[in-house]
């Protein structure tokens, strides 16, 4: 896709970056992130944070990732890329329109986030609304365990 010449320059340069398709590197979802992100969410339902009972009772004997841990990973590739091009003051979570789980992530799997441009559109004087779907895939099968369209507010420089 080439860059939209009725864009800012600096909305230009991250229309080409957004428009290819982005493949994160691999992340390790163990019990310890998991337990750590129970703790800062309060969410210790045993589902996530009981290996012991997790291997009697669920399909497959692990515990699971959050759901939320998962799209929580959807975010830090492009916290950094955001604010890194010149011409753009801030970069916000909007939010989000769409998230579905769609499959389990167990204790000790690897996942990877895939980043696809949905649009760039104006939103007001100098900003901007960046909408991508992500996705969040078992390395080991390729299921897709989280699919979501996400929205960054982008303020340009003035």
């Amino acid at each position: 896709m080439s860059a939209d010449s009725n864009l800012p320059p600096a909305l230009q340069a991250l229309q080409q970056w957004a428009a290819s398709e982005r493949l994160s590197g691999v992340t390790y979802v163990d019990q310890a992130r998991i337990d750590a992100f129970a703790d800062a969410t309060g969410d210790h339902n045993w589902i996530h944070v009981d290996p012991g009972r997790a291997q009697v009772q669920l399909p497959g004997g692990q515990t699971i990732a959050h759901g939320f841990l998962l799209l929580s990973l959807t975010v830090q590739d492009d916290v950094a890329a955001l604010a890194g091009f010149p011409g753009i003051a801030h970069v916000l979570n909007y939010g989000l329109n769409k998230v579905r789980f769609l499959a389990p992530v167990p204790s000790g799997s690897e996942v990877r986030v895939r980043s696809q441009l949905v649009s760039l559109g104006a939103r007001q004087p100098d900003q901007w609304l960046l909408t991508q779907r992500k996705t969040v895939e078992r390395v080991a099968d390729g299921e897709l365990a989280l699919v979501a369209e996400q929205l960054s507010l982008i303020v340009v420089a003035r």
